[in-house]
């Protein structure tokens, strides 16, 4: 009789080999939630591979001092191939979830290491993978990054295959050259190569090797360079006086025989707004520039240092039916790299494992660096313009490693650096270009951010590196050459998640910066094939219809950075206009009893000079028709007045009736008329 909670190590039912079945048929994946841990504990003492379970188990909450007395629940997740061909990884998991509802995992695995690599054959899918490094500044975890920093910076030329993988692999690395030589940025920390001393140098347009940190503040005060400390931190910097993670990333850039790495804490004078504006106006080349960023992933700030232990353990012995076996027992290594969807889920594996990731700031550092080493909490794992490797390899199993967060790097370097001689590419893949930055808009609004001033500053270098390949101008984060569809956000979250509109204002209402909440576009790329052409991404005409036309825009910048932040933006457009009111039902109304849900840009009832009751007077422009999901829909703009001109405060988006291109609602716009607005 099969158990009932570990299910033997078997799938539910055979293969599927009949490809006339339905591939809707519930998959073969053995999985029991909501389970109590003594059912595990009475199951052990009858079925042998739940007492395997109970040990490994064990082991592993003895490492991380987990009480299993403290679990409320948990629950068994064994995936299973569906069929011989099936070449999706299996994985064996355990979640445990504790009484303060924060979340333990546990992942079982054998080796690929032949004569470690013992699997009873009653045993079904046993997935495998590799063990870590001890802790992430052990020898084996610095050879391991050598090896991936090496690998990236061989010539293509030097490379000898010695598989058909690697052969493959030849041109991998094709967007991750750098400069030999750079140009060192304004200043530097010199770690102390030769004589042990640790000073700021300024540079004065010397050239050298350097490495970036990338971290946490923190709440906790880390040390500063200002206008009083600079004389001192040029003289030398004690040791004992850097936070764990400087003094981690000083004595890390030593190991690599690097003299020289740039923290902008350090690096900048803090209390100095004219130091601030020209320093972080050349944040495109100084992450570019750098041989490698240092990242300290799993630290919220300077207390916690780059390293961290990963242990593991393993059980050896054998099955009742002779069999030997050995397994590992780890906490699950969760490469969920996105940001937190839901704050209120405690123990959610970004914010808790991976708090540098969920930094607004953080986000073009990783994205303008050629490559980033990440000091995580499970382990090291590597992200150039090219590949994303870890050191359990398992990045892209079972993981939501495909997914924007991670991709978006790859992305970006593919559409901006790739060349079709004879042509062109800035102009072939122009929508190519356009869809990346609205997907790099969507996913970096989601990320946190101390001061919504930073909104715009915080994407500067990634806006000045695209501007160099893009050929367009930038308006407070919108392309002159895709301005129709750069205004075309919405925010869909719920009513009572939205926040008020910032006073004073730290954009433009028509620039998605102007809101403290996430964003999305319709078009962007959600997941990355390396082997797709830039056509496959091309708009389809028949897709969409622009009815409206941007007439002029210009902006003010607020300091010397022209990609930062703006004191004044004003956007002329022109199209058809209709008059209508806010009801108290999130619709809007119109002449003639025409009605549609309205989504407006933030908390329209807060008090203060944007709010917006049920009643107020709005124009609302058609901007739009888009083909999604097999349905055609109206895209409109929800306008305001604000004295001479006109304030954004949301977005209509209306299904059309039928399939028709003719715009249906022309009983809407009996009373509208064709006039050029000025958005403020």
């Amino acid at each position: 009789m099969v158990c009932n909670i570990c299910g033997d190590f078997q799938g539910l039912g055979p293969f599927r080999d009949d490809p006339e079945l339905d591939p809707l048929e519930e998959p073969r994946h053995w999985i029991k939630a909501d389970l109590r841990w003594d059912e595990l504990l009475g199951s052990a003492d009858s079925c042998f591979i739940c007492s395997v379970l109970v040990s490994g188990s064990r082991a592993c909450f003895e490492q991380h001092c987990v009480d299993e007395r403290e679990i409320d629940n948990f629950g068994v997740y064994f995936y299973y191939r569906d069929s011989p061909d099936d070449d999706s990884e299996p994985d064996k998991q355990l979640r445990f979830r504790l009484e303060n509802g924060q979340r333990f995992e546990i992942e079982m695995f054998a080796t690929e290491v032949d004569e470690d690599c013992l699997i009873p054959e009653a045993w079904e899918s046993i997935p495998v993978f590799q063990r870590t490094s001890p802790q992430t500044d052990s020898e084996a975890a610095l050879a391991t990054a050598r090896g991936w920093l090496e690998e990236c910076l061989r010539p293509a030329d030097e490379w000898e295959p010695s598989s058909d993988e690697d052969s493959e692999n030849t041109m991998a690395h094709e967007f991750c050259s750098s400069p030999e030589n750079p140009m060192l940025p304004s200043r530097v920390i010199d770690v102390g190569s030769g004589d042990g001393a640790i000073r700021l140098v300024e540079t004065h347009g010397a050239r050298g090797l350097y490495l970036c940190l990338s971290h946490c503040w923190g709440k906790t005060q880390i040390i500063t360079t200002t206008q009083s400390t600079l004389d001192q931190r040029l003289a030398g910097i004690p040791l004992e006086a850097l936070s764990n993670t400087f003094r981690d990333a000083i004595m890390f850039t030593r190991q690599l025989g690097v003299r020289y790495i740039w923290i902008d804490s350090l690096c900048i004078i803090q209390d100095s707004l004219q130091d601030w504006e020209i320093e972080s106006a050349k944040m495109s080349e100084i992450y570019s520039n750098a041989h490698l960023t240092i990242a300290a992933t799993h630290s919220h700030d300077g207390r916690g240092g780059l390293f961290h232990t990963t242990p593991d353990i393993h059980l050896t012995g054998t099955t009742p039916d002779g069999e030997p076996y050995k397994l590992y027992f780890r906490e699950r290594i969760d490469h969920h790299l996105e940001d937190v969807e839901d704050p209120g889920d405690v123990g959610h594996p970004t914010s808790e494992h991976y708090p540098l990731l969920t930094r607004a700031w953080v986000y073009q550092e990783r994205m303008l660096s050629t490559r980033v080493l990440h000091f995580g909490y499970y382990e090291l794992w590597y992200e150039c313009r090219s590949l994303l490797e870890c050191e359990c390899g398992g990045i892209g199993v079972n993981s939501s490693a495909d997914s924007p967060a991670p991709i978006t790097k790859r992305l970006h370097a593919d559409a901006l650096d790739s060349v079709i001689p004879g042509h062109d590419w800035q102009v072939v893949a122009r929508y190519y270009i356009a869809r990346l930055w609205r997907t790099m808009v969507s996913t970096y609004v989601c990320l946190g951010i101390t001061k919504m001033s930073d909104r715009l500053p915080a994407m500067a270098g990634l806006a000045k590196h695209m501007a160099a390949r893009r050929k367009s101008r930038y308006f407070a984060g919108l392309w002159q050459d895709e301005m129709s569809d750069d205004l075309l956000w919405s925010v869909y979250i719920p009513k009572d998640q939205k926040k008020g509109r910032p006073s004073p204002l730290t954009a433009p209402t028509w620039s998605w910066a102007s809101v403290q909440t996430h964003v999305l576009y319709t078009d962007e790329i959600i997941y990355f094939n390396k082997f797709a052409s830039y056509n496959e991404g091309a708009r389809d005409p028949t897709s969409f219809e622009h009815f409206a036309s941007v007439e002029s825009c210009e902006v003010t910048p607020a300091a010397v950075d022209e990609y930062g932040a703006v004191k004044a933006g004003l956007l002329r457009v022109k199209g058809l206009v209709v008059e209508g009111q806010l009801s108290d039902d999130d619709h809007v109304m119109f002449p003639g009893g025409f009605r549609f849900p309205f989504l407006s840009d933030y908390s329209l009832d807060q008090p203060g000079p944007y709010q917006c009751l049920p009643g107020t007077k709005v124009s609302c422009m058609r901007m739009s028709r888009l083909l999604s999901s097999g349905r055609h829909f109206f895209l409109w703009l929800v306008l305001k007045p604000a004295g001479d001109a006109f304030e954004r405060i949301g977005t209509i988006r209306h299904a059309a009736e039928g399939q028709s291109r003719v715009d249906p609602l022309h009983g809407v716009y009996d009373l509208a008329s064709e006039r050029t607005v000025s958005v403020c």
